[in-house]
């Protein structure tokens, strides 16, 4: 069916020029290294070369065979005075090719974590007229605006005012004789429909939607959020209104690159049962067979990069565990291009890995939170990711490269905001609302080395700081 936003998404409007990216139309994107072994899908390969031709007039041929002769009379004995056969047209050079050079088609992916919207992010972003969340991604704009396509992991819902906003975890209920060690429920998240115009006018084109929080609301709540989000001009994926649309590709274009994305998470906090027998509404890891076909789709509607984003292992922790590696190695063998985790609420570390087929295929297995008001260890540093992609006669090649991120709260306008920071290499560029003060600028440095620890510098490098990054540029 033709859902806006999803089956056939307008192409993501025209970027700044900041770090080289450039809009859909064609234009050129970030530069991607040329050299390294993380090919991606090979395209149509062109091949070149001329005719090779060359004549010999006989006039030519006589006067060698005269000339062969005369010095074979003055060579010593014992040296073959025959003739040289005369030059073949296999022998001969061949003409330069006038077919021309291929084109190169460059594009930029930007990926964020886990969006979460917590009770206080919720308060801090009330106005007299409603919500703004707006300023709280200030500081993140020029890189939001310096990719063709910009995405995040959407971990809430858009189920409206009625089903109640956010609110803080409740206590687990008191012991009794059936259930001596009862747990606490699970937080719940609803945010304010201005949220998802919001994550749209900072730079969003893409948000997906598959992960443990997409049932908190119930399916209503799940079909709700989709339209909310797609109604603010977003493309979302990972959770469908209807079977049909679940078997439609996701697909972008950006500088005459196709893109296919597809979403899928292992848990929903136990609330299958409110889906009923509609689970085709939730893209899940566990249903190989299905995306695979998802994969399929993309390609056979013209993706040249697929993209696959699970939401999967274990919250907090700061390595993968073994089935996220084994889950990897199957998007990759079915046709993932890349293959960007999330939900342990920790950054994990980067690697390539090669595909049945011989692409290397790079891989994030967690993002970490972007914007979230969790103060556990580690979960208040997350990064920006950037897949930058080149396509030329020989395929298609990516790059990858990230910049680390922390989560601090100011005060700015008369509200407490919360505020994704970029944790530049050079202190004095790192900024928020308002100037950061040394505490602040403490928590930035240690988002920047626990960060690197994490991810390292072998797989992905660091994104360096260009005027062009200047908010005030």
């Amino acid at each position: 069916p033709d859902v806006p936003g999803l089956c056939c998404p307008p192409e993501p409007r025209r970027r700044a020029a900041h770090g080289g990216g450039r809009g859909a139309g064609g234009g050129r994107g970030g530069d991607v290294p040329e050299s390294g072994d993380n090919k991606g899908y090979l395209l149509h390969r062109k091949g070149g070369g001329g005719e090779r031709m060359k004549r010999l007039l006989p006039i030519a041929l006589s006067m060698m065979l005269l000339t062969g002769c005369a010095v074979g009379a003055a060579l010593p004995d014992g040296l073959d005075t025959q003739p040289e056969p005369p030059i073949s047209e296999a022998q001969s050079a061949p003409t330069p090719s006038t077919l021309p050079e291929p084109e190169v088609y460059r594009a930029s992916v930007g990926i964020v974590g886990d969006i979460l919207m917590m009770t206080s992010q919720i308060q801090g972003a009330k106005t007299a007229e409603g919500y703004d969340f707006r300023p709280s991604f200030y500081a993140m704009e020029p890189l939001f605006s310096s990719v063709d396509i910009m995405a995040g992991n959407f971990e809430c819902t858009l189920a409206g005012e009625a089903a109640g906003y956010t609110q803080r975890r409740p206590a687990a209920p008191p012991p009794t004789e059936d259930d001596p060690n009862p747990r606490q429920p699970y937080q719940t998240f609803n945010a304010p429909d201005e949220l998802a115009a919001d994550l749209r006018a900072v730079g969003f084109d893409l948000l997906t939607t598959a992960n443990n929080h997409c049932l908190d609301r119930g399916k209503e709540g799940l079909f709700r959020t989709a339209r909310t989000l797609r109604g603010a001009g977003l493309v979302q994926t990972g959770t469908y209104l209807s079977e049909e649309e679940r078997d439609a590709p996701c697909i972008m274009t950006a500088g005459g690159i196709t893109f296919g994305f597809v979403a899928m998470t292992e848990s929903v906090n136990s609330y299958d049962a409110r889906l009923g027998g509609d689970s085709w509404a939730v893209g899940r890891v566990s249903q190989r067979e299905r995306i695979q076909g998802e994969i399929r789709a993309c390609r056979s509607a013209g993706a040249e990069v697929v993209i696959a984003f699970p939401h999967w292992g274990e919250q907090y922790m700061d390595s993968p565990v073994r089935r996220q590696r084994e889950y990897a190695q199957s998007f990759a063998d079915w046709g993932a291009d890349a293959v960007i985790g999330s939900h342990p609420h920790c950054a994990e570390p980067f690697e390539w890995i090669t595909a049945e087929d011989g692409r290397r295929v790079p891989v994030a297995y967690s993002m970490s939170n972007f914007i979230s008001n969790m103060a556990g260890q580690n979960t208040e540093y997350g990064l920006f990711l950037r897949l930058d992609v080149k396509k030329d006669g020989g395929g298609v090649s990516i790059g990858m490269s990230y910049l680390p991120t922390a989560c601090i709260i100011q005060k700015a306008g008369g509200r407490r905001l919360h505020q994704p920071i970029p944790c530049w290499e050079q202190e004095q560029r790192r900024g928020g609302l308002e100037p950061l003060t040394e505490g602040e600028l403490k928590k930035t440095q240690r988002a920047f080395d626990h960060v690197v620890k994490i991810c390292g510098l072998e797989n992905a490098g660091l994104i360096e700081w260009t005027e062009e990054y200047d908010k005030q540029a």
